[in-house]
This record gives structure tokens, C-alpha cells and sequence, in this order.
């Protein structure tokens, strides 16, 4: 056992040193990812500095399709805020732009080797996160202490229970596709491990978002009776795990449930009252807080629906940016090539956007650092294609030049 672990540390040592700068950059980020909230941002400004100042990072930055798309957005994120007077918002505008930046940073530097192992990182790490989480739980039901509890739920290293929520939705996610590209049964310990873990934060929204996406992978990629039996033979079990065990059942009590579609409600018609006052560009980021605030009413962070708070906070012209982003990653998944040589990079992709949007009916999931930084590692993957068929061009032309 000793020196099996002494091989997997080497071998861990040697894939770190046949890493380059950026890689190594983007290897940090990852693992600020589960460190505390606070800390998250520290290694990623970094590397965004290095995106905006390194001559030779900027110019290949520069020659990816989106580029100036993503440089002529920030008057989008920032101009609402300063006409609002909104200058919390103003910060998280231009934040948001950052994690665009950081976005095309990754999509010059995503090639298929680099990106699984940016995976295998994240999903060896999300055990360490569940570890937390159980521990956190456990003092919290016998010991009477809370390290990172929010209402009895637990957050594990993720600041809200929600947002952990979405994460084991993505850990999921992300385990499936690495099982089916290895077929190694640790990924499907790490599979079930992290479903098994949305009991401790106790997110509803995130059994839905889930299942839903698991049963559109089973029944649109897969095309197999046997994929969509076991997600509905897991899915029931589940269900029978919360109707059961006492720690879990509280939130699905029938008055529970009632109280919380109802603060939904009334949410959500505050938000679209707001909007109706200004729909073209918005308030700027986090705009429900500052209504919240400025009327008197109960803060709240966001409007609990991804929709209706892209559209408060940066109004149609927002929505029209972020509908056309979408768009143009689609497209390039959509590609015949990538269809063909990465479907599997591509179904995952796919599966993470559909949990997402579903998760955004009644939450904003990627609000959080965390999250939107996990969603766009992931999302980097649409550009493995377009780096292999350079880095193959480039070596090409190095295999030619060193024979003259």
C-alpha cells in the first residue's frame, strides 16, 4: 500500500514538473477552489494579471474568435451601476468581467490531457470537501458546534448550502464522464460519494437539476433502457433515504415547502416590478440587495431565478450578451469535428449548462465565486479542439524547421 501511494506521489511530481507556467497557474486555481471563500480569488486575480499584462498570453488571448466579445463587455457590467449609484455592484461588475478574462485565459491554454487531469483534481478534492461536510454535520447533531452549518444544512468549504448543492451537482457530473472515458470503479466511489453528500447540505433544488440532467444524459446520449433504469432505480432509493432518516425529511415537510414556494413567489414579483422600471440595462450587479436596502425591504442577495436576475441586474441587454455567449460556445460544440473526436467532453458540457439552468428556476447557483469559477473550467472545454489543432500545426512546423 506504501508504495503504491509513493508511485501515485511520483507520478503526481512528474505530471506537476511536465506542466507549464500557465497550466501550473490554472492547477492553483483549482485547488483555491476548496479553500476558504476569502481565498478563492487570490491565485485567480493572479492569473488574470498575468492575461492582461503578459505580452505573449495577451496575444494569444487575442486570437481566440471571442476575444474582443469579451473585451467590449465590461461597459455592460459597469455602466448600470454607476448610474444607479450602485458601487457594490460596481465592484461585482467588474469582478464578473475579470471571470470573463479568466475564461479566455483558460481557452488558450485547455488541451484534452490537461483538462481531464484539471478534473481529476477537482473531483479528488470534492472528497476532502465531503469530509468536512459529514464532520460538520455530525458535530452540529451531537456535539451542539457549527464550523460552516447554515440552518441545520451544511456548506462544507463553499459558503452557502446551495452553492455546495450545485457543486456536487457538477463533482456528478464530472465523475460520470471520467468513469465512462476510464471505466475506473474509483470514479464511480466518487460518483456516489458526492450524490450521496447533497443529504448534508439538504438542497431540494439540487435533487431536481440533478435528476433531470441525468435522466436527459440517459435518455439523449446514451439511447439505453438500462442507463435510464438505474437513474430512476438511484433516484428512488434516494427518495425513500429522505423520507426515512429524520436529519433529512424536515425540509420536505409540506409546510416547509409551502412557506418556501411562497417567499419565492413574492421574490420574484418584486424582481419583475423592478426590471419594469428599468428593463434596457438593469441596475448593476447585485441589485436586489441594493433595492433591498434603499426601500426597506428584507435583504436578499439575488432574485432567486438566474433569469430574472441577469435581466435586474444588467436588463435585456444583459440577457442578449449572455443568450449570445451561449450561443457561440454551442456552436462551437456543435462542430461536426468536435462532435465526433470529443463527444464525450461535449455531452458533459451539455449535462452541466442543462443542471445549471434548471437549478437557476429557483436559485442563482453561480453567484458564488466558487461556483462560477467550477462552471467555467468546465465550460473551457469547448476550446480542446481548437488548442489541439494548433499545438498539432505548431509541432508540425518545429518537426519541419528542425529538419532544415
Amino acid at each position: 500500500m506504501t508504495a503504491k501511494i509513493k508511485y501515485k506521489f511520483g507520478r503526481a511530481l512528474q505530471r506537476w514538473s511536465e506542466f507549464n507556467t500557465d497550466e501550473r497557474i490554472i492547477t492553483v486555481c483549482v485547488i483555491a477552489l476548496f479553500l476558504p471563500y476569502h481565498l478563492v480569488a487570490v491565485p485567480g486575480l493572479f492569473a488574470v494579471m498575468r492575461a492582461l499584462f503578459c505580452p505573449e498570453v495577451r496575444h494569444r488571448m487575442t486570437a481566440v474568435s471571442s476575444s474582443g466579445y469579451i473585451y467590449a463587455s465590461l461597459p455592460i457590467f459597469v455602466f448600470p451601476a454607476m448610474v444607479f449609484h450602485n458601487w457594490f455592484g460596481l465592484m461585482g461588475g467588474a469582478v464578473l468581467w475579470l471571470m470573463l478574462v479568466f475564461m479566455l485565459y483558460l481557452f488558450t491554454v485547455m488541451r484534452v490531457r490537461f483538462y481531464n487531469n484539471v478534473i481529476d483534481l477537482m473531483l479528488i478534492l470534492s472528497i476532502g470537501a465531503m469530509a468536512v461536510g459529514v464532520a460538520d454535520r455530525l458535530l452540529y447533531h451531537f456535539c451542539d458546534m457549527t464550523v460552516f452549518i447554515v440552518l441545520g444544512r451544511t456548506s462544507s468549504v463553499f459558503w452557502n448550502p446551495n452553492y455546495y448543492g450545485y457543486m456536487l451537482e457538477l463533482f456528478v457530473i464530472l465523475a460520470l464522464y471520467r468513469f465512462e472515458k476510464r471505466h475506473s470503479p474509483w470514479f464511480l466511489v466518487i460518483l456516489f460519494a458526492n450524490l450521496g453528500s447533497i443529504l448534508l447540505c439538504d438542497c431540494r433544488t439540487a435533487w431536481a437539476a440533478l435528476g433531470a440532467a441525468l435522466l436527459f444524459y440517459a435518455v439523449h446520449y446514451k439511447r439505453n433502457v438500462k442507463w435510464v433504469v438505474i437513474t430512476m432505480l438511484i433516484t428512488v432509493g434516494l427518495v425513500i433515504v429522505i423520507l426515512l432518516v429524520p436529519m433529512f425529511t424536515g425540509r420536505f415537510a409540506a409546510n416547509v415547502i409551502d412557506y418556501d414556494v411562497d417567499k419565492r413567489s413574492h421574490i420574484w414579483g418584486d424582481a419583475i416590478h423592478w426590471i419594469r422600471r428599468q428593463p434596457v440595462f438593469g441596475y448593476g450587479m447585485a441589485s436586489y440587495r441594493e433595492i433591498c436596502i434603499r426601500t426597506g425591504v428584507k435583504v436578499r442577495w439575488h432574485s432567486h431565478n438566474i433569469i430574472l436576475n441577469i435581466m435586474l441586474d444588467f436588463g435585456v441587454a444583459g440577457l442578449a450578451y449572455f443568450s449570445c455567449m451561449i450561443g457561440r460556445i454551442i456552436s462551437v460544440l456543435n462542430k461536426p469535428q468536435f462532435c465526433v473526436i470529443y463527444s464525450q467532453i461535449r455531452s458533459m458540457i451539455m449535462i452541466a449548462g442543462l443542471a445549471t439552468l434548471i437549478h437557476g428556476v429557483t436559485d442563482v447557483p453561480i453567484l458564488g465565486v466558487q461556483t462560477s469559477l467550477a462552471l467555467i473550467l468546465i465550460i473551457s472545454g469547448c476550446s480542446v479542439e481548437r488548442n489541439e489543432r494548433v499545438f498539432k500545426r505548431l509541432s508540425n512546423f518545429c518537426e519541419i524547421y528542425d529538419k532544415t
